[in-house]
């Protein structure tokens, strides 16, 4: 076996990721062009939308209750003595719509059905599955990836809105229960200086969120190695890539949003 040197070696590994980057970008490109065609599948549609997003409410309901909790007491805490208490409404408001909702659900989505995506597509390599569907004349971007991209796209976003509805109740529940803070106090301070915007760019935030997940589930899925091992390292690399992307793409969006 030919040992490479240094400079080859890096060489080959940027030529490696410059592929891969390109390989993204074709299988991005390939489901949009299978987007006329989704009217077709609605069936495998909505059983992916009840897969990636009905089936994730639960977990969800638990971390988003529990973010708003912890959200609003760090800002009692900050705020403590230097303004009044309707600014920990506010306070916990803009941290939940434009950060922690879009970005805690991204990555909890990220491990749980990015991670499955990943293990079944690559499951179905496999197994030559996929091979099957070339053979029988059928477009696996039209009844494999279509379909996911479909609901990763609608289910991250609505998720989203529902997390930032539960987190900003988990605030609430620790405003009364806990901090002495009427209702009606946190109830105004989420309204003042309320943004519009500000609900709107978590929304898109989550949008480019779905899209990441689904194209890099679908790309460690197909590229998944042979056996057991090979598909557990898929999984593996498309948690830590989606989020890794994810933040990258926080950093980006919120420097073009504000």
């Amino acid at each position: 076996m030919k040992i490479l040197s240094p400079v080859h070696y890096i060489g080959f590994k940027t030529f490696e990721k410059i592929s891969a980057v390109g390989e993204v970008f074709c299988i991005l490109g390939r489901t949009l062009k299978a987007l006329p065609h989704a009217h077709k599948n609605t069936d495998l549609i909505v059983k992916q939308m009840v897969s990636i997003g009905v089936s994730s409410i639960p977990l969800l309901f638990v971390t988003s209750i529990f973010t708003g909790m912890v959200a609003t007491i760090q800002a009692e805490f900050q705020f403590r003595d230097l303004v009044p208490d309707k600014f920990v409404g506010t306070a916990a408001c803009k941290m939940i719509l434009i950060e922690l909702g879009p970005i805690l659900t991204a990555l909890v989505l990220a491990g749980r059905v990015g991670s499955a995506l990943a293990a079944e597509i690559g499951s179905m390599r496999e197994k030559e599955e996929l091979d099957a569907y070339t053979v029988l004349g059928l477009d696996t971007y039209r009844y494999l990836a279509l379909p996911r991209f479909i609901a990763f796209v609608t289910m991250v976003p609505s998720l989203t809105i529902i997390s930032n509805c539960l987190a900003l109740i988990g605030g609430w529940i620790v405003c009364v229960l806990a901090l002495d803070i009427t209702s009606y106090t946190y109830y105004t301070g989420m309204q003042y200086l309320f943004q519009p915007m500000e609900l709107w760019a978590g929304v898109i935030k989550s949008f480019v969120f779905g899209v990441i997940i689904f194209v890099l589930g679908y790309y460690h899925g197909v590229n998944a190695g042979s056996g057991a091992r090979g598909v557990g390292m898929a999984t593996m690399n498309v948690v830590v890539a989606s989020c890794l992307m994810i933040l990258i793409a926080d950093f980006a969006l919120a420097a073009i949003l504000f």
